[in-house]
């Protein structure tokens, strides 16, 4: 279970996040610059038991982010949690390894997801928009966006079949916290960071030692935030951990002069993010 999202700064930019929450321990791996179609350079971010990456970006400033999706089952009281399969991995690689624009990636995505027939949330970008699709047993919806901020969690909203708030809580509150952040702040590493619902599933960054039996014990092990101007691509990330106890890694130009530092707080990375080099 996830907490994604997209912001477009007022420095003609945007970027994009993704706070990756699972139930098992597991092991992510340092992203390596890999060749992707033609000229295209891509970042992808890999976890140990999985056929692709969970997220990522390219050299032309095309990310992706992700979410799994909670599905009612036999009415409002039962649901069941719908991680996307590997089949998807490959078709999130295509994103950032095949494509020069979010439009473009969002092109292939909704021609490829009614062949899917799973459920999937998903949030391609670039500079200078954000395409949000949904999608359900081959149905597909996607919306364009271009200002503000753009945020989702695990349940859908322009589909049906989604869990309702009774069901899982956590979907609902993480959401409209993330939001009520953002239209204070427009600063996805302060959403990373959040507990406003203490050491509990039900905050942004999650920690599962208080799971009520409606909840699934999902818990934040690994961070990613992209910015692109459509000319350089920053990157701030922490793995293996909580962004809360955990120093970030910041890659300045990564398809350039790649500068990286390790070991940040969240205010220096914000700094870095910030300043003009």
């Amino acid at each position: 279970m996830c907490t994604i999202g997209t912001v477009f700064t007022t420095e003609k930019g945007a970027m994009s996040f993704k706070q990756c929450d699972l139930e098992k321990a597991t092991i992510f791996n340092q992203p390596v610059i890999q060749n992707g179609k033609g000229d295209i350079k891509y970042l992808p971010f890999t976890r140990v038991g999985s056929e692709g990456c969970w997220s990522g970006i390219n050299n032309y400033g095309v990310s992706f982010v992700a979410a799994d999706a909670y599905l009612e089952t036999t009415g409002a009281s039962e649901f069941s949690v719908k991680p996307v399969s590997q089949d998807i991995f490959a078709a999130y690689t295509k994103i950032i390894s095949d494509y020069k624009s979010a439009k473009e990636a969002a092109d292939y995505m909704c021609s490829f997801y009614p062949t899917f027939k799973q459920p999937d949330i998903l949030l391609i970008s670039d500079a200078t928009s954000a395409y949000f699709i949904e999608t359900n047993n081959g149905v597909v919806e996607c919306i364009k966006r271009t200002e503000n901020f753009f945020a989702s969690t695990n349940h859908f909203r322009m589909l049906y079949g989604g869990v309702l708030y009774p069901s899982n809580h956590s979907s609902y509150l993480r959401l409209a916290r993330a939001e009520a952040i953002l239209e204070k702040t427009m600063d996805p590493m302060m959403v990373l960071e959040d507990q406003y619902f203490g050491e509990t599933v039900f905050s942004i960054c999650r920690v599962n030692k208080n799971t009520p039996p409606q909840e699934e014990p999902y818990y934040t092990q690994a961070t990613s935030i992209f910015y692109t101007d459509g000319k350089v691509v920053n990157c701030a990330y922490q793995i293996n951990g909580s962004p809360r106890t955990n120093p970030y890694t910041f890659i300045f130009d990564v398809f350039g002069v790649h500068k990286k530092t390790d070991h940040l707080s969240r205010k220096e990375v914000q700094k870095h993010f910030k300043a003009k080099h």
